[in-house]
């Protein structure tokens, strides 16, 4: 048998290579397909690794808009919620195809949207990398340590940057949740006290600059404490109520360590980004606008203070459309930050003591001078409560005695005028005494239009009737004012004949730019006004002037008639009118009608009194100097006052030389008497 018998023969070379040629195709398929697969996952996970894959699954979509409106909308999602390094950079790749597995397969119902963010990606370099060194901040009103909160223990909890911001809560994307806050702050523990002192948050430096709503520093210099005026800025307790477990937990073993807080803070905060308000309920740390809560008095003493409640709410009124509560109620000043004195009260049986307010309340809190305007409200609400009054008893008389078919509502317009100055004489117009000011005024008309109904012809002084506040801005302290009188350059000035009459405005004369209030007005201010009017007697506002130079009383001295007066020459004759205004004299005047010389005569005049008025100065000054008996304080006293009424005259004795050289002569001889 042949060697070779049984073997196969080689197969043809050609059968060979279509064999070679089908295995590296599928090779190349297989290759292909597989670089296809490797390039649709890799596109897929940058994609869903990017924030336009975010708004795919309708769940998202809230947190996605919330985003886009926040100041990270510019910032990838992946940034904030998963910490730098290569690590994150792999998850994110694959956690999106994990959510689009989870969503087709409905899996993610069975769990909520819940993300965390570390502290490493918000303090991660270009973020917030500066924020522990650089830490403190100004949110809102207050200063905010960054550096203290995330540094240290807090009430025991380590805090995280999501612990106080959170992510949708109030529906922005990583926004500060103020009630956060308030329930570390304000949340009273047996295993920790309140870090509630106010210096934490509220900075004394910005309460006592000019920026404050309100200047504190008067208030910080008493060591007044913040709740003196402010109450009551704290509602609810923070408390935990067990069922609010189960919005995430259902297996009892869990909910049975309820109360093993530093396991739930340790759990719930530190390992994992829970907001606070999901677990307590919220604590509000806010301005009290409600008299009833904030007015201390009132827990005790009910239905008591109606009218005050009135007045400080500013509503309740009669005829006053719109509300107009006081500024303190709009900052939550309870009724014993102003009174804070004791005074006894009560019969011979009972006797207790009440809280009551004084001048020094206002000045306190205000400052000195501030009891001053406190006065003025009291002052004007008494005279125009007089005139109110007396009107009313007349309209009454009117309306009783009516037979008009109007007389009911004549009757009933008149008891809504009468409500309305109960109410301010009964609850003291300084509690609102810009509202005082419009129940009086609402007031009136009511009395006008009862008058009206009644058909009588009786109708109240016109005057009255515009009884308004001053103009401008000022008018909000200084309501009032027009019933005001003072003194100015020796002259009684009446606001209301400018601020009612005339509609002056108080810029014109006061100004705010060096000090609250300082005049700036003068008499050449004065004058350009008052010389208007030809008819105008001088001697209505320059008494002083008259009585030197047409004789008369001044302090006690007879004033002779000055020489010219009694010539019959007037004051046109020295002081020239021309285009609504007066000349003032002066030399070449009295040369005018009198030889040249008169105009040196008219210089000895005023030499002669300069040299006189600074002999009495300086014996002025060398006797308050000494040890005076009280006769004699009371002699220098009146001196000091006569001089001080000459003074007003303003023409250096022209006006009456003789009488004045004789009178600074008898005067500075006085003082040296003085033992």
């Amino acid at each position: 048998m042949p060697a070779d018998e049984g073997k196969s023969p080689n197969p043809p070379q050609e059968e060979v290579k279509p064999k070679k040629k089908a295995r590296k195709k599928r090779l190349l398929v297989a290759l292909g397909i597989f670089v296809f697969i490797l390039l649709l996952f890799a596109g897929m996970a940058e994609y869903t690794s990017q924030h336009k894959f975010c708004s795919v699954c309708h769940y998202m979509k809230p947190f996605y808009k919330s985003w886009q409106e926040s100041a990270h909308s510019g910032i990838e999602c992946s940034k904030c919620h998963y910490p730098p390094g290569m690590r994150s950079f792999l998850r994110v790749k694959l956690e999106g195809l994990n959510q689009v597995l989870r969503y087709w397969t409905k899996l993610y119902v069975k769990s909520k949207p819940w993300a965390e963010i570390p502290d490493e990606s918000c303090l991660r370099a270009g973020c917030h990398d500066k924020r522990l060194l650089e830490g403190r901040v100004q949110f809102k009103s207050v200063v905010f340590d960054h550096r203290v909160h995330l540094g240290d223990l807090r009430r025991g909890k380590q805090l995280r940057c999501t612990s106080c911001h959170s992510q949708i809560v109030q529906g922005d994307h990583i926004t500060v949740t103020e009630s956060s806050c308030f329930i570390c702050h304000f949340k009273a523990s047996e295993h920790y006290p309140q870090i509630a002192s106010c210096s934490h948050c509220h900075v004394r430096e910005d309460l006592s600059s000019e920026r404050a709503r309100f200047n504190h520093t008067i208030v910080f210099e008493d060591n007044f404490s913040c709740d003196k005026c402010h109450s009551q800025i704290i509602i609810g307790d923070g408390s935990v109520p067990r069922e609010n477990c189960y919005k995430c937990h259902y297996e009892n073993d869990r909910v049975d360590k309820y109360n093993d807080t530093d396991l739930m803070h340790s759990t719930h905060i530190t390992s994992h980004k829970i907001e606070c308000n999901q677990c307590h309920l919220e604590i509000q740390h806010k301005i009290v606008k409600n008299i009833e809560t904030i007015a201390d008095c009132r827990t005790c003493h009910t239905g008591f203070h109606e009218a005050q409640k009135i007045l400080y709410t500013g509503e309740g009124g009669k005829g006053v459309a719109h509300p107009k509560p006081n500024i303190m109620l709009e900052k939550g000043l309870s009724c014993k930050g102003c009174h804070m004195f004791h005074e006894e009260a009560g019969g011979k049986l009972v006797k207790s003591e009440t809280m009551i307010s004084k001048e020094k309340a206002c000045e306190s809190c205000h400052g000195s001078g501030f009891g001053r305007l406190l006065k003025n409200w009291q002052v004007s609400t008494e005279r125009k409560l007089r005139q109110i009054k007396s009107v009313y008893a007349k309209a009454d008389g009117e309306v009783a005695a009516s037979r008009s078919a109007d007389k009911a509502k004549a009757r009933d317009l008149l008891q809504e005028a009468a409500f309305n100055i109960d109410v301010v004489d009964r609850g003291k117009a300084v509690h609102n005494i810009s509202y005082s000011q419009d129940l009086l005024l609402a007031a009136v008309q009511r009395i006008e239009e009862a008058l009206q109904a009644a058909g009588s012809s009786y109708r109240p002084e016109k005057l009255l009737i515009e009884t308004a506040v001053a103009p401008g801005q000022c008018s909000q302290c200084h309501a009032g004012i027009e019933e005001i009188n003072t003194e100015i350059y020796g002259l009684s000035f009446p606001h209301k004949s400018h601020v009612v009459g005339k509609k002056m405005e108080c810029g014109l004369c006061h100004s705010n730019s060096r000090r609250h209030g300082e005049f700036i007005g003068s008499k050449k201010s004065c004058a350009a006004c008052h010389h208007q009017d030809a008819k105008k007697e001088c001697g209505s506002c320059h008494s002083i002037q008259k009585t030197l130079y047409g004789g008369g009383t001044i302090e006690g001295f007879s004033v002779p008639k000055d020489l010219m007066a009694e010539g019959g020459t007037d004051c046109d004759g020295c002081h020239e009118r021309k285009d609504g205004r007066i000349s003032r004299s002066d030399a070449s005047t009295c040369a005018e009608c009198h030889q040249e010389s008169y105009k040196k005569t008219f210089e000895e005049w005023r030499a002669a009194y300069k040299e006189l008025r600074a002999g009495l100065e300086a014996a002025l000054s060398e006797k308050k100097a000494l040890s005076l008996s009280q006769e004699g304080k009371a002699r220098l006293t009146e001196i000091e006052k006569a001089v001080r009424e000459l003074d007003q005259d303003g023409s250096s004795g022209v006006h009456n030389s003789q009488f004045i050289q004789d009178i600074l002569t008898k005067l500075t001889k006085d003082i040296r008497s003085i033992a």
